[in-house]
């Protein structure tokens, strides 16, 4: 019966083994003035494709400074709603970045300073001066702000992912000044800057321990 005991605590610790998953992690950084294409070099996972279960790709955007000027020009009121900041958006030609649903993960994600105003009709100035002040100018300014999110690799494209090689991950940040307006203005900006990080994460089964080996270490007990 002790020998029974042992061969059953010797395969059901190798069988925990076998099934326990562990993850790697390879997070990338990019930063600039919008518009930029960052190539990022990430690690492909060096196994078995049988034993890549998932991969995660991650994203953060980070946007400050700059600025977005307004100034109504006509000779009516404006109601303005402006946006400004950055978008991100991360595409490949090596492997595939879209979700379960077959959607990009990482598609126009904005990091954003919106306001709305509403200004007085032109008071003082004349078309092409960007005046920003009061009653009829007024200055959007570009605080931080700060995206985050995740998805899961459609299983279907997680292959893919698998062998010893690398593949290219292109971080594309865009600038953002737009806005509605009932009446007539113009605008002037001073950019933001933009940076962040891209992370893929590999949830992996390890390959297990020898079975074999356990079974000669009992029979030399034997």
């Amino acid at each position: 019966m002790k020998h029974v005991a042992i061969i059953t605590a010797a395969f059901a610790a190798t069988a925990g083994f076998a099934t326990a998953q562990t993850t790697i992690v390879h997070t990338l950084n990019f930063n600039g003035v919008p518009y930029f294409s960052v190539p990022l070099l990430f690690n492909k996972c060096n196994g078995l494709a049988s034993n890549l279960t998932k991969v995660n790709v991650s994203y953060s955007l980070q946007i400050q400074g700059g600025q977005f000027v307004i100034d109504n020009d006509a000779n009516s009121p404006a109601s303005v709603t402006a946006n400004f900041g950055a978008t991100l958006d991360a595409t490949s030609s090596d492997v595939q970045l879209r979700d379960n649903t077959f959607n990009l993960i990482v598609d126009d994600v904005a990091a954003l300073n919106t306001g709305t105003f509403n200004l007085a009709p032109n008071f003082g100035d004349g078309l092409n001066d960007f005046d920003p002040t009061g009653p009829d100018g007024t200055v959007l300014v570009g605080a931080p702000k700060m995206k985050a999110g995740n998805g899961d690799v459609n299983a279907m494209f997680i292959s893919g992912y698998v062998g010893p090689g690398t593949f290219t991950v292109n971080a594309i940040a865009k600038q953002v000044a737009s806005l509605t307006s009932s009446s007539g203005v113009e605008t002037a900006t001073t950019p933001v800057s933009a940076n962040g990080t891209i992370t893929i994460t590999y949830t992996v089964i390890p390959e297990p321990r020898s079975t074999a080996l356990v079974g000669l270490a009992f029979r030399r007990r034997a």
